[in-house]
């Protein structure tokens, strides 16, 4: 019997380009959290990071990584007013303990939703379990945030949200506090430049396209392996540029609706050029260069077709974290391409980003 299989086909969607300031900039204080894991981030993000102050350091981990999820539970505003301090000032007369129910719901879902983060046949908690247990609380943010070596952050965390309206009083100080001695003035530094690079992409025609199709035009890589089924679902996409997550990029989704946060640039076939984003896009790329390791590491793949991380880290006798980081950053900034082999992740040189990137610097250095 002939095999009638039927295969839908990948839905078109909505595609915008925004600003969102919030978003935008609460990712900038996330990615401070980011330093000791990843490398390649902007000047601003390895510098402020190790300028905190101990304490304001801790409390942007309790924040940004143990209640982020909170800022995702409020309502939203009206676009006219969703500048930083605008949101804060909303979340701030929300009902502490409505939204904490909401938080913890969102929290005990994540294994449903992404269950590559979560152990296989690993009970999964729930809101209420959570709430009541901080052993239970601990050993789940510990599974899924095992690069957060400090348990301690955590149950100072559940602490908070047992205390509703507690919780609520320190998250809105710290947004308020990193807003006026970190944030500010380099808000207002790079926000025309992002602007600048959401016009540019506004000038492009990206209709009809799925999901997919626009991440692999937007961030220049074949994305489709790190999503899985998670586009299945999506009948919009929102791109955020960022002047602060160099070559990576980072995503959230809320209900039919993906975010897609990527470093902010010019589109390749954009009709005007811009000094200050083409040296962003430029930075990043060269940065990735600058490091004895990284260029070990892409020297290595000149010489084999493919290697797996296992054998990178055997042939330079490095620590399994610290391998990791270069070929995060390598990967992210396309000059290496990656695939699974059944458990191991593999590596190959990708020379047309070599070949890109010394394009993009004749470019840039050219006379105009």
């Amino acid at each position: 019997m002939v095999d009638r299989s039927y295969i839908l086909g990948a839905r078109v969607v909505a595609i915008e380009f925004t600003i969102e300031p919030f978003y935008n900039a609460l990712g900038s204080l996330q990615l401070l959290n980011e330093v000791e894991t990843l490398s390649g981030f902007s000047e601003w993000v390895t510098q402020t990071a190790a300028a905190l102050p101990p304490a304001l350091r801790r409390m942007n981990f309790i924040v940004l990584d143990g209640l982020d999820l909170l800022f995702f539970c409020v309502p939203p505003l009206d676009p006219k007013h969703r500048e930083f301090m605008d949101f804060v000032n909303h979340l701030s007369r929300q009902d502490p303990v409505a939204l904490r129910a909401r938080m913890l719901e969102n929290l005990a879902s994540i294994p449903l939703q992404y269950p590559q983060k979560w152990l296989q046949g690993q009970p999964i908690p729930t809101a209420e379990q959570l709430l009541c247990s901080q052993d239970a609380y601990v050993a789940f943010m510990h599974t899924l945030v095992p690069a957060q070596p400090d348990l301690s952050i955590w149950q100072e965390t559940h602490r908070l949200i047992a205390d509703p309206p507690a919780m609520l009083d320190v998250a809105v100080t710290h947004l308020k506090t990193m807003w006026e001695q970190v944030l500010a003035a380099e808000w207002a530094r790079v926000q025309p430049m992002l602007q600048e690079s959401v016009d540019a992409f506004k000038k492009l025609d990206f209709a009809p396209m799925t999901a997919a199709e626009a991440i692999r035009r937007v961030t220049e890589r074949d994305l489709s392996a790190k999503f899985g089924t998670e586009l299945a679902d999506v009948e919009r996409v929102v791109f955020i540029p960022s002047a602060h997550i160099g070559p990576y990029i980072s995503k959230y989704k809320q209900s039919d609706t993906l975010y897609i946060v990527f470093g902010a640039r010019l589109p390749r076939d954009a009709q005007t050029r811009s000094s200050a984003l083409s040296r962003s896009d430029l930075l990043i790329r060269l940065n990735a260069l600058a490091d004895d390791t990284r260029l070990r590491i892409l020297e290595l793949l000149t010489q084999h077709e493919e290697l797996c991380a296992q054998d990178i880290i055997e042939r330079l006798g490095l620590s399994q974290s610290t391998v990791s980081r270069h070929l995060s950053q390598l990967a992210a900034t396309g000059y290496i391409t990656e695939r699974r082999r059944e458990v191991a992740k593999c590596y190959s040189l990708n020379t047309d980003r070599v070949v890109d990137t010394l394009r993009a610097l004749t470019d840039f250095l050219s006379r105009r």
